[in-house]
């Protein structure tokens, strides 16, 4: 490219970078346009050019690049929009949508970043456990630290908006960077797609939660991996890299993603075969060491949280699951009539399961779809969350079928190892927010990187082979969606019948029962006819 037709696209980004901190500095109310504009436009502009940077650090493909500026421009969009139609139509009782944020942990944590930034008190208060927004600190740190730099004159919360955009679209580029040498390029495609538009992840990016740095910091620390098995020098820079954004934000996440990490690396084609046996048993021996002293750290910062206060590190695992398990089952119970119904026709040793199916449920589509009191922009908003998990969802349970019918692919031990892994995150995290259906799906959004990755895997393997299986779960899916629905339909209009609870649930797994029962027949006897 001609040196004046780069010169001509650099300030063509500079111009846009301009206009859009004026923009969103005419917007967010603060009185000095200018001390908006200056402080949007450092934090848009070394978003930008970090972009850049990262787009010649990885040298994506156009579709790739083009799914990295759509998670820059959706969350950036979606937040600011947000940030300024919530005190207008979302709930005029509600405290946080008064003030333009979705989740209630962002209000209180942005709040209690501006009283730390306008006090004058060293940023480490952040960390000293007396701000009850944040139990870890980090992102209390950083959003204070941007106040007092950029904006100690007003209030500007989009300001990390601008940080969050900047990390999806890293986020998006560093998966496809890690993941192209483990996975074939459309499946990496369909995974970098998907980490950039899945409504959750889109959601959380665009408000003033941790979670819009910690999804993007998993996909840091696999290109730590993927350096280290290519024999590069700087996967240490990489590895630490991560570390210092997952375990000040959120310590329970980095060791979850260092975990699953050290899982897939050890399953790996290339890792095990050749070792010798007393290697084998040394490495193993090192890597659950070291995850174990990790459990170790984490949970002695959990044993200092006011809820486990005194409890063991270990023990402060227990009794952290414990207590979010019992206090958000009780929300979601007084939330929800039809849990409510469930749990008080069973023993109580069985609620933990009706929580699990429940919370994997999460945010139930149906439920969304029929709820007719909710304020129309809340309610596009579960819409959209809900139908994201449940497109995202078929994938991992035929993936997981899948998998445990492989015979000849390389990479079984590892697919195998992350299907698990997604699973027993998914019904943790179901279980830790007691089937909430804000913090549940939000803890599980976590491990997306891998998540959607499996998914890629899985939609081209179904693909490549024309495999009935995937359209029978498929089907499944339909007929939970469809009965669900009628449910809560009947329930808001009196035009539907509403069946009885248990009734309906019969129902359901009498068809999915029939849709398995019969496809596993039909594939029988087709073989039986080719043999």
């Amino acid at each position: 490219m001609k040196p004046y037709l780069r010169s001509k696209n650099t300030w063509f980004l500079v111009a846009a970078i301009l206009f859009s901190s004026l923009v969103l500095s005419a917007l967010d109310g603060g009185e000095n346009l200018w001390r908006g504009w200056l402080a949007y436009t450092v934090l848009i502009g070394l978003g930008v050019f970090s972009l850049i940077f990262a787009w010649r650090l990885t040298l994506p493909t156009r579709s790739v690049a083009v799914a990295a500026i759509t998670a820059f421009l959706a969350r950036l969009m979606i937040g600011t929009a947000l940030t300024l139609l919530l005190p207008l139509i979302g709930y005029a009782n509600n405290l946080e949508h008064q003030a333009g944020y979705v989740f209630t942990d962002a209000y209180n944590r942005d709040t209690q970043a501006w009283e730390l930034a306008i006090s004058g008190e060293s940023l480490s208060h952040a960390f000293s456990g007396e701000y009850s927004g944040d139990q870890y600190g980090g992102l209390l740190a950083l959003s204070a630290g941007l106040y007092r730099l950029l904006s100690l004159d007003f209030h500007r919360p989009m300001l990390l908006l601008a940080v969050n955009t900047t990390a999806a679209a890293w986020g998006v580029l560093l998966l496809w960077k890690a993941s192209r040498d483990w996975f074939s390029e459309s499946t990496v495609g369909l995974a970098a797609w998907a980490f950039a538009l899945y409504p959750e992840s889109v959601l959380l990016g665009s408000s003033q939660m941790r979670e819009a740095l910690v999804i993007p910091a998993v996909s840091l620390s696999m290109v730590a991996l993927a350096q280290f098995q290519s024999r590069q020098r700087y996967w240490p820079v990489w590895l630490v890299a991560a570390s210092l954004i997952l375990l000040p934000i959120q310590p329970l996440a980095g060791f979850a993603a260092f975990g699953v990490l050290a899982g897939f690396w050890f399953f790996g084609p290339g890792t095990l075969h050749g070792w010798s046996y007393r290697k084998a048993i040394i490495t193993t021996g090192l890597v659950v060491a070291v995850l174990f002293v990790g459990l170790l750290v984490v949970g002695a910062i959990l044993a200092n949280l006011p809820s486990v206060q005194g409890t063991s590190p270990l023990g402060s695992f227990l009794t952290w699951l414990r207590n979010n398990f019992t206090f958000q089952s009780y929300l979601a119970e007084r939330t929800s009539g039809m849990l409510q119904k469930l749990l008080d026709s069973l023993p109580e040793q069985w609620h933990w399961l009706v929580i699990l199916v429940y919370g994997i449920a999460q945010p139930v589509l149906p439920a969304m779809v029929g709820d007719p009191d909710a304020a129309w922009i809340m309610r596009a908003i579960g819409v959209l969350r809900a139908l994201g998990w449940y497109i995202l969802v078929p994938f991992l349970v035929y993936a997981l079928m899948s998998i445990l019918r492989l015979r000849s692919e390389p990479r079984r031990w590892q697919l195998l190892w992350l299907s698990l892994v997604a699973w027993a995150w998914i019904a943790i995290s179901a279980l830790n927010a007691g089937g909430d259906q804000w913090d549940n799906p939000r803890y599980r959004t976590i491990l997306l990187a891998w998540l959607v990755l499996l998914a890629g895997w899985a939609f081209s393997w179904a693909r490549q082979r024309n495999d009935a299986w995937f359209g029978r779960w498929l089907a499944v899916e339909a007929v939970f969606v469809g009965m669900f629905t009628e449910w809560y339909l009947g329930r808001y209009y009196p035009v539907f019948p509403h069946l009885d609870i248990w009734i309906m649930i019969a129902v359901t797994l009498g068809l999915t029962a029939l849709i398995l029962v019969g496809g596993w027949i039909w594939d029988w006897r087709l073989m039986r006819r080719e043999t």
